[in-house]
């Protein structure tokens, strides 16, 4: 009832005060009377009324200004990433060899050239040489003596005359990208970090431990073979404390002998990669987190999830050993054992498509690794102002190629049945085909996100990126064994996302 009085005086006064502005003849009264008498419209039966206070509020002068401006944001357009700069392992330089792959960008004027180079917080430089670009596309590799990833935090390409070294640098046309936030606990993953015993990054000291626990059960497996279960026993000690650490639920004497015996440097596998688990968690969560570290920080967390239940199953077995009366009692614990520790390190082929994938009960401490460099990828975008895009391509009509440059014969063999392969998990399945000559190779994307190409290592074919959801088809004609690799995810030695086509006459 009360609010019903207040409503039919507020519509009391309102029309008093209509009237009265009616009545005025000077103008900058009637100025202020529009906005209010144009709220409420003469032509609605008097019925109405009462929507006029759900009326009134909206142009209440006490609310959010941004209320009414939401509407009208839109978002700006994400910049187009041209590539990425990544970090291996050389055979003498951890981190020491580099990978760059871009794609669709202009070549450079004539009379001049790209070249890479490294930057470190203290804008020291590192000229990483000079790269072609070929049909839009580079694929440079190189090795020098140091550990790019420790050293170096910014990536650039420069423009430079041909024929010029004067030392200074040209024009930048792109620059690479890496959250400072997300390059910091990277580097405590596979780099270093001051915390653990000897500055270790964590899985580095998870690949050192555990290899130290292989050894020991190598020592184990060899006191068996002298039906020595005591000696056997006080190894299965060592692999246990060496896996779990010091501050371990199972670290101890276990084999009764009053000492509690540990080889290892007493961190534990288990620590090592529980902190790398951590320190990739919080790359995750660094503000700018590229896609690159979104994308392999999820492998490094399953691979190492992978090897913590191998790890937990090989203590187990370790345990076993130790219970037992003989040694041929505890002989399959320490087969199995050793299996376990390899796989925890290596990791496993499960589905057996001939590729340790980031997957779950596949990839081990090996796969982290790898990933964690890869987390490290520099991404490219073009500088402010360049203009490096390639001019798009004419759309052509259906992919399909043989892996020469001739078309695919019309008297290939009728019976050469079209063959499907899945890129999925990060990996090619199947791993190894063999077909017969004129048969007809579909590559079917499947990973929900990334892209993906089917590359010969020798150059003999390459179906380029392209996205989830598409395909490609390459029809082979020539006889021998391809090695082919995807571009961002794989290597043309063959390792990571890579595989095998064999075709026959």
């Amino acid at each position: 009832m009360f609010r019903k009085k207040l409503i039919f005086l507020f519509l009391m006064m309102l029309l008093a005060f209509t009237a009265c502005a009616d009545e005025a003849e000077e103008p900058e009264v009637a100025e202020t009377a529009v906005p209010q008498v144009a709220a409420v419209d003469p032509t609605i039966p008097p019925a109405e009324a009462t929507a006029v206070p759900t009326e009134v509020p909206q142009a209440n002068p006490t609310l959010p200004p941004t209320e009414t401006a939401v509407p009208v944001v839109e978002a700006s357009p994400a910049p187009q990433r041209f590539g990425i700069l990544r970090f291996r392992d050389s055979d003498t330089t951890p981190a020491g060899s580099f990978q760059l792959l871009l794609e669709g960008i202009a070549a450079p004027a004539a009379g001049t050239h790209y070249e890479l180079w490294l930057v470190d917080d203290s804008f020291n430089t590192l000229n990483l040489g000079i790269f072609d670009v070929v049909d839009g596309n580079v694929q440079y590799n190189g090795t020098v003596e140091q550990n790019l990833l420790a050293s170096y935090s910014g990536a650039f390409i420069s423009i430079e005359p041909d024929g010029v070294a004067d030392g200074e640098i040209g024009t930048i046309a792109f620059n690479g990208v890496v959250p400072a936030g997300s390059l910091l606990h990277i580097r405590h993953v596979v780099t270093a970090f001051a915390g653990n015993p000897d500055g270790n990054a964590f899985l580095i000291g998870a690949q050192t431990q555990i290899h130290h626990a292989m050894e020991h059960a190598g020592f184990l497996l060899d006191e068996l073979a002298n039906d020595n279960i005591r000696e056997a026993q006080r190894h299965a000690e060592h692999v246990v404390n060496i896996l779990d650490g010091e501050t371990g639920p199972n670290f101890g004497d276990l084999d009764g002998d009053t000492l509690a015996q540990n080889p290892g440097d007493g961190f534990g596998v288990r620590a090592y990669l529980e902190g790398a688990e951590e320190h990739t968690n919080l790359a995750l969560t660094a503000e700018g987190v590229t896609a690159e570290v979104e994308l392999h920080a999820g492998h490094v967390l399953i691979s190492s999830d992978n090897a913590l239940a191998r790890i937990d199953d090989a203590i187990g077995e370790a345990l076993r050993i130790i219970a037992s009366d003989s040694a041929a009692e505890a002989q399959p614990a320490a087969e199995e054992l050793m299996a376990l520790l390899a796989a925890a390190l290596n990791g496993v082929d499960t589905n057996g498509d001939g590729v340790i994938a980031p997957i779950p009960d596949e990839g081990g401490i090996l796969t982290a690794y790898v990933h964690g460099q890869n987390m490290a990828s520099f991404e490219f975008f073009a500088a402010d102002g360049a203009t490096v895009a390639a001019a798009p391509a004419e759309e052509a009509p259906a992919v399909e190629a043989a892996p020469t440059a001739e078309p695919a014969s019309t008297e290939a063999p009728a019976a050469a049945a079209p063959v499907v392969i899945e890129m999925a998990n990060f990996a090619f399945v199947p791993n190894e085909i063999t077909v017969e000559a004129g048969t007809a190779v579909t590559w079917v994307n499947q990973d929900n996100g990334p892209r993906h190409s089917a590359t010969a290592a020798d150059g003999s074919f390459d179906t380029g990126l392209f996205d989830t959801g598409e395909e490609v088809t390459l029809t082979f004609n020539d006889p021998g064994t391809y090695v082919y690799y995807c571009t961002l995810h794989g290597s043309p030695d063959g390792s990571g996302m890579a595989a095998t086509i064999t075709v026959t006459e």
